[in-house]
């Protein structure tokens, strides 16, 4: 009888650690970004520009991106536990060095061990709950482990003006530290998963990626000082002949950097750059809102929070019924949509929030970040639907761990790519340097849009109309006719389960996330019928085509 209460116990803790551990680093990325405009008038950042105080956040980026693609693969190798613990204890020292280093190069090697932690973490996370639950409760499990970053982003949005205005930007590091090291005690309790036999992944492929990503980067932050010149051609040049080699080391090495095989697949190549395209857009606008909203009302950190929390519930809201949409109608419309709905908030921002005169918070900055949220939301289900479908049942791990570090490459180049032109604006104008931020949104989405009409359209099912039932004749209508009735066996009733220990942890948060999921669900009903008619008249002039070229 206690076998069965400790197993729940096992369970649910796996699934909250490994819930948190999604939570905490979507916190503290943003974390970072509520740091960066605090820390500009501080000891810390004497003599610095908003360009420098960025790599705050490119610091942590640029390990996260190039070591992601591979820690999926050391996981099975040296245990899913193992590297969890592994990857929590440098997460956490380096937030506790963050908080208490008084030196910028320290921080940022701080920040960068934060990287290498959370790269580690996030594939072996996934792993041990996949390992530790069954099958028919897999995808509730998936759901909540998805919706986790959502419900801590919003909280974090809340919570960072208050942060900020009383203990500074150290502060803004005390939940990664904390929260960090109450998941590593939980961490150690979990059990052991098995070690799968084989080759680490090649470290100098991942060490030239590494090198690739930090010049590249190092080159679009420094471009503003040295224009167009033989550093910047160097800089760059490094950086792609760096990426090359990397490229071609991994099509001859038998654990490759980089998995070239989804690469090269045609649909996965186009789900890869709409994934660069969604960190170029996502992370932009969150390195941008804390600095507009922080100049827009210096003195009322209520509302910081407040004008930064609609992003994070839209995420939240639109990821659920997207979720749905995609099921049904593939990733195609649902990328179109979300970029549509993108556009239609940055350029509300432009036109009306970019302007002279007072700021309007509830006119405008709500109701068009939630807008933008929806979008995002949209765009990052969709997006991580079609390069999981693209790279097929046997490639779909790697597929996703592909899809992953190409966001975040794009988030390491739009975040280096916001702070030069939030200083070196493009436009003219009464915001230039924020209006270019939102411009540089407003056109990768753009052209995430387009991108997504390339993808395969989904094919859907045309379901046959019921059968009528033949009319009762006339004559017997008012005849009472018998009518032999075969009598079955009473289905035989299941045995009761056992009743739940007392002391067994609550399962409420996961009932309530796939509440949650069902009721954003009957949402999404309402645009079934419209994708569903779209999706058919698709295919039947594409059949059309078909049959007059044929002819």
């Amino acid at each position: 009888m206690t076998a069965l209460p400790a197993q729940r116990g096992r369970t649910v803790l796996t699934l909250l650690v490994c819930m948190g551990v999604m939570a905490l680093s979507m916190a503290d990325s943003i974390g970072a970004t509520f740091a960066v405009p605090v820390m500009k008038n501080t000891a810390i950042a004497i003599g610095l520009e908003r360009t420098d105080l960025q790599w705050v956040i490119t610091a942590f980026a640029v390990p996260y991106a190039a070591l992601l693609p591979t820690a999926g693969r050391i996981a099975d190798l040296v245990g899913h536990r193992r590297l969890l613990v592994l990857g929590l204890g440098a997460f956490t020292a380096g937030a506790a060095v963050a908080i208490t280093v008084n030196s910028f190069p320290l921080l940022l090697a701080a920040r960068a061990v934060q990287g290498v932690g959370t790269a580690a973490m996030v594939p072996s996370s996934l792993a041990l709950m996949l390992a530790g639950f069954p099958d028919e409760r897999r995808a509730a499990a998936i759901g909540a482990w998805s919706a986790a970053p959502g419900l801590s982003g919003a909280l974090m949005h809340a919570a960072g003006g208050w942060l900020g205005e009383g203990l500074g930007w150290r502060s803004y590091f005390m939940p990664s530290a904390i929260v960090g090291a109450l998941l590593l005690c939980a961490a150690l309790a979990l059990p052991h998963t098995r070690r799968l036999a084989g080759r680490l992944p090649d470290p100098f492929g991942t060490a030239l990626l590494f090198g690739s990503l930090s010049m590249i980067v190092w080159a679009i932050v420094q471009s503003p000082t040295w224009g167009w010149s033989t550093q910047l051609a160097a800089a760059l040049g490094t950086g792609l002949v760096l990426l090359v080699v990397a490229v071609w080391r991994s099509s001859r090495h038998p654990v490759p950097a980089i998995e070239l095989a989804v690469w090269r697949i045609p649909m996965f190549a186009l789900a890869g750059l709409l994934s660069i395209l969604y960190g170029l857009i996502a992370f932009p606008m969150l390195v941008m809102a804390p600095n507009y909203l922080r100049d827009m009302w210096p003195d009322d950190p209520v509302l910081l929070g407040a004008g930064l929390a609609p992003i994070s519930l839209g995420v939240l809201v639109s990821g659920l019924i997207s979720g749905q949409l995609t099921k049904k109608h593939g990733p195609r419309p649902v990328i179109y949509t979300g970029a549509l709905l993108v556009t239609t908030a940055c350029v509300w921002l432009i036109t009306q929030g970019m302007q002279d005169g007072p700021p309007r918070l509830l006119e405008v900055w709500l109701p068009s970040s939630a807008v933008f949220g929806l979008g995002l939301g949209a765009l990052s289900t969709a997006i991580s639907a079609a390069a999981a479908l693209s790279g097929g049942p046997e490639r779909y791990a790697a597929a996703t761990g592909a899809s992953q570090s190409a966001r975040q490459v794009g988030a390491a180049l739009g975040v280096a790519l916001t702070a030069v032109l939030m200083d070196h604006p493009i436009v003219s104008g009464p915001m230039p340097g924020y209006s270019s931020a939102v411009l540089s949104c407003l056109a990768m989405a753009a052209l995430a849009g387009v991108l997504g009409l390339f993808l395969a359209p989904a094919k859907v099912k045309k379901t046959p109309p019921p059968r009528a039932e033949p009319a009762e004749p006339a004559e017997t209508a008012g005849r009472v006719v018998p009518v032999l009735v075969r009598r079955e066996p009473p289905p035989r009733r299941p045995a009761p389960e056992p009743a739940p220990s007392p002391a067994s942890p609550p399962q409420v948060p996961v009932k309530s996330l796939i509440a949650l999921y069902e009721a954003a669900g009957r949402v999404a009903e309402a645009a079934d019928t419209v994708l569903s008619k779209h999706a058919m008249n698709e295919q039947a002039q594409q059949k059309s085509r078909r049959n007059a070229h044929t002819n």
